[in-house]
């Protein structure tokens, strides 16, 4: 559901440190950042779960949701499992942010199970 591009290295960035993080972001990937609109906010806080079986995948359990967000007016709860968004199935860790980062969507479907009632 999309690639992250950027460059990643540790190295000493200044004579006497003791190493750090650098990362080179493509002048192309700030230029769509910089006039892309802002991205989806679904107000929930998640955590991942491995989908086991012969269509393995990932998943989002509902840790927690923010009264007033898009998540709260949908009715998701504590419990629930986000799956999949746009007609497919998370497969790695990034897909869900993809989905909610993706500028030309003004709107996310996501599909989910839901958990027992608390």
């Amino acid at each position: 559901m999309g690639n992250h591009e950027f460059i990643h290295t540790t190295a000493r960035l200044a004579p006497g440190s003791s190493g750090g993080l650098g990362l080179a972001i493509p002048s192309s990937a700030v230029a769509r950042l910089l006039t892309a609109g802002s991205p989806v906010e679904l107000g929930v806080t998640v955590r991942p779960v491995r989908i086991p079986g012969p269509d393995p995948g990932i998943a989002w359990l509902v840790l927690g949701v923010t009264l007033g967000s898009p998540a709260d007016y949908a009715s998701l709860r504590i419990g629930d499992v986000l799956i999949g968004s746009g007609g497919r199935r998370f497969t790695i860790s990034g897909d869900l942010q993809d989905a909610l980062g993706d500028p030309k969507q003004r709107e996310v479907t996501v599909r989910l199970t839901q958990g027992a009632a608390a």
